[in-house]
């Protein structure tokens, strides 16, 4: 499984953009019955214990798999907003956000990860994009303080990449697992 903090969405930065990004971009998530940081980091090491042994419930998995994903997939895939919401962050690269210090290119990633978390629909000229983003976003080789967090590290840049070659319409990808 690999040390917690190393792959995507166990970082500071990555936990937090997963929980406004999508907000951050102009869609009002409130509404929304399940949202797209509820489909990642279920291993986060601050959780309540309470909450983390839910996590590890059979239950909770079913119910992550069977209902939270495909929920904010649909979210996604209605009305191309997943496509739209890709278009709307390229337009924030080459930009840095200085209130987290993340690059539009790293925020852009972040996206196509909540895409492919979920399976939610992307085109080819995006999932090109997305691998043309990754050699230009910084990659630590490890953890890193939190104000340090601005990229990658390594483990994360592997799955992220690995994510990509295997990318299927309708088909999750788990970020939990480091392949």
């Amino acid at each position: 499984m690999g040390r917690w903090g190393y792959r995507l969405f166990e970082g500071d930065m990555d936990i937090d953009l997963a929980c406004d990004l999508v907000q951050s971009l102009g869609v009002n998530t409130k509404k929304w019955e399940y949202r797209p940081a509820q489909t990642v980091n279920q291993t986060d090491m601050l959780a309540p214990e309470d909450a983390l042994a839910r996590y590890k419930t059979k239950d909770y998995a079913k119910h992550l798999a069977d209902v939270i994903v495909p929920s904010v997939r649909a979210r996604f895939d209605k009305n191309n907003l997943g496509e739209r919401l890709m278009a709307k962050s390229r337009t924030k690269e080459g930009k840095i956000d200085w209130d987290n210090l993340t690059s539009g290119e790293y925020k852009t990633i972040i996206l196509g990860a909540l895409l492919m978390r979920v399976g939610a629909k992307i085109n080819e000229k995006d999932l090109q994009h997305l691998r043309d983003l990754v050699p230009q976003v910084v990659c630590i080789p490890g953890t890193t303080w939190a104000l340090e967090d601005t990229g990658f590290r390594s483990p994360g840049q592997s799955q992220f990449l690995a994510a990509l070659d295997a990318y299927e319409p309708g088909k999750p990808r788990n970020f939990q697992e480091l392949r």
